[in-house]
């Protein structure tokens, strides 16, 4: 209870798996929520804003998760927890350690987000809009352009469009949007018969779920950890050179990176990302921090210092540090891999000795197409190392 860091609430179990969220969701949700609501000029309704910035993000970056923890269990991994946290979720996943596992469940989330974006987008253009790329967009206002006769721009019910009727041409000086419905240009609209391009409410939520699994796509694919597009980059280099090359250059991309995120969230005076930037230097430091701690060549850890091999000379033993939040959960999670990796390695000897003496009995023709895959892979494995 001391460390405000194991702060997490569990919610529900689905799939096996335990669904929890960090306290400091509510606080930093509860904070957007305001300044969506309360904040001078901002026109959103209370019941938009808790919708969107609360369910609406909850909702896809748990389906994000669940897609990486079904895309762990796919290659013969375990996932067991799901943490939602403000700067998205993390999905405790073991997988067996080789590139082609690793990359195929972190691949699995943006994926989730990719089929979200593409049914709702489906939708909206069925309608006869165009879904909305554009990262700077203001989701409340929702502007759209209608692939229409007309061509029109239709927005929701925090913007204002007028067109002169069954034309499609603006009036002269209301060719803009105006944000919060001015009580003067809905006067003159009444007086003018103007017609109003407002939007249906399903079109713009789906617009707007679109528009938010976009922008969590474009940031995941950040080549920095912890993020999915760093992960994607330790993949790809581990699969053409090996595990430890794949963590640093991965790190030190992630490096420049963070950098070039905190100039922009200072920049733009926006919190969330200078947040963002900070963690991703944290993790990129923590993974080649994790390559460091591993045991020296001959087996020894030389940490210490070399008196330390001395049995006549005892040095005095400091008291141990109180790990943080995230440095235990990497501790946990890496013993677990590796209490994995051990029983997984055991049952592949195993079932390679078997097959040894099959084909020593009736040659490799005797071995079953997953047979040979199984072989194909632990052959992989040990050429990875």
């Amino acid at each position: 209870m001391r460390d405000p860091m194991t702060w997490a609430l569990p919610i529900f179990r689905a799939f096996g798996i335990q669904v929890r969220v960090h306290i400091l969701f509510f606080i930093v949700t509860l904070g957007l929520f305001l300044r969506q609501v309360y904040l001078p000029g901002n026109v959103v309704w209370w019941g938009d804003a808790l919708m969107f910035t609360v369910f609406l993000l909850f909702g896809i970056i748990l389906l994000h998760e669940f897609g990486h923890c079904f895309g762990g269990r796919a290659v013969g991994g375990e996932a067991e927890e799901i943490l939602i946290w403000p700067l998205g979720g993390l999905a405790f996943v073991s997988t067996p350690h080789d590139w082609k596992s690793h990359s195929y469940t972190v691949a699995a989330g943006p994926f989730v987000n990719v089929v979200i974006c593409f049914l709702s987008g489906v939708l909206v253009a069925g309608a006869g809009f165009i879904p909305t790329f554009n990262p700077i967009y203001d989701p409340y206002v929702c502007e759209m352009k209608h692939v229409g006769s007309d061509n029109r721009v239709f927005t929701s019910q925090y913007g204002l469009r007028l067109y002169q009727p069954e034309t499609g041409v603006a009036p002269p000086g209301l060719d803009k949007t105006f944000v919060g419905k001015p009580a003067e240009l809905t006067e003159e609209a009444a007086k003018t018969t103007y017609d109003r391009a407002l939007l249906p409410g399903w079109i713009v939520w789906m617009n707007r779920t679109f528009w938010l699994s976009w922008i969590l796509l474009l940031l995941n694919m950040i080549p920095a950890f912890p993020l999915d597009g760093g992960q994607l980059l330790q993949g790809f280099v581990w699969g053409r050179r090996d595990f430890r090359t794949g963590v640093t250059v991965a790190a030190y991309t992630g490096y420049v990176c963070s950098a070039l995120m905190l100039i922009a969230s200072i920049s733009a005076n926006e919190s969330m990302l200078m947040g963002l930037g900070l963690f991703m230097l944290f993790s990129c430091a923590l993974k080649l921090r994790s390559l460091d701690s591993e045991e020296g060549a001959f087996g020894y850890d030389f940490s210490a210092g070399y008196t330390s091999l001395d049995p006549d000379e005892e040095s005095p033993k400091p008291k141990p540090k109180k790990l943080n939040f995230v440095k235990r959960w990497l501790k946990a999670r890496t013993a677990k891999r590796l209490r994995y990796e051990a029983a997984q390695r055991q049952q592949d000897d195993e079932r390679m000795d078997q097959l040894l003496e099959k084909i020593a009995r009736g040659g490799k023709n005797a071995l079953t197409d997953d047979e040979r895959r199984f072989m194909e892979r632990v052959s992989a494995r040990f050429r990875n190392k």
